[in-house]
C-alpha cells in the first residue's frame, strides 16, 4: 500500500514551527499526551526526546502514536497525523535538538545531550479538519444543504401555517 499523502490544504501546518500534541499509550493502556517540537522532512515527523522520560518508554512499549497540530490563525483548522515510530536513534551531541531550538526560536544550553534521541514517526493516516469538520463531513454537509435548497426551490417542502 502506498504511503498516505498529506492533504495539500494542511501541508503548511507541518512546514511551520507549530507545536504538536504527541499522544502515546502508557504500558498500562492509558493515554499520555505532551506538547512537542517537531520537524517534518516531507514524509516523516521527527521529534527530540530523552531516554529517561515516560514518553520514550511508552514508545518502546507501543510504537503506534498520533500527533495533532492546530493552526494558530484559525483554531478550527487542525491536522491529526496517525503513525508508528520508525526509529529512535541517539541524537549525537544533541545536533537535531539544537536544530529544533533554532526552528522554534528558543536556543538554550543543552544539559541532557547524552540521553537525547531522535524519534522518527512514519504516518499511516492523516485527518484534516477545517471549520471543525473533516473533509468527508464538509462534503456530506454540502450535499445535504444542496438537497434542502433544491427541495425548497421545488416547493416540495411543506410550510407550516
Amino acid at each position: 500500500m502506498p504511503p498516505p499523502e498529506v492533504p495539500a490544504s494542511h501541508q503548511d501546518l507541518l512546514d511551520r514551527p507549530l507545536f504538536a500534541h504527541l499522544a502515546t499509550v502508557r504500558p498500562d493502556g492509558s493515554p499520555q499526551s505532551s506538547v512537542m517540537w517537531f520537524a517534518w522532512d516531507g514524509t516523516q515527523a521527527l521529534f527530540s526526546h530523552t531516554r529517561s522520560r515516560q514518553k520514550y518508554r511508552n514508545l518502546v512499549h507501543e510504537p503506534r502514536c498520533s500527533f495533532h497540530v492546530q493552526d494558530p490563525d484559525n483554531p478550527y483548522r487542525t491536522l491529526e497525523v496517525r503513525g508508528r515510530v520508525e526509529s529512535m536513534i541517539p541524537d549525537v551531541d544533541a545536533a537535531f535538538y539544537r536544530s529544533l531550538q533554532e526552528r522554534y526560536g528558543l536556543v538554550v544550553p543543552v544539559f541532557d545531550a547524552d540521553v537525547r534521541v531522535v524519534i522518527t514517526v512514519t504516518p499511516t493516516s492523516f485527518v484534516a479538519v477545517n471549520g471543525g469538520l473533516t473533509e468527508k463531513e464538509t462534503g456530506d454537509l454540502t450535499r445535504l444543504l444542496s438537497q434542502i435548497t433544491a427541495n425548497d426551490s421545488d416547493g416540495s417542502r411543506e410550510t407550516e401555517s
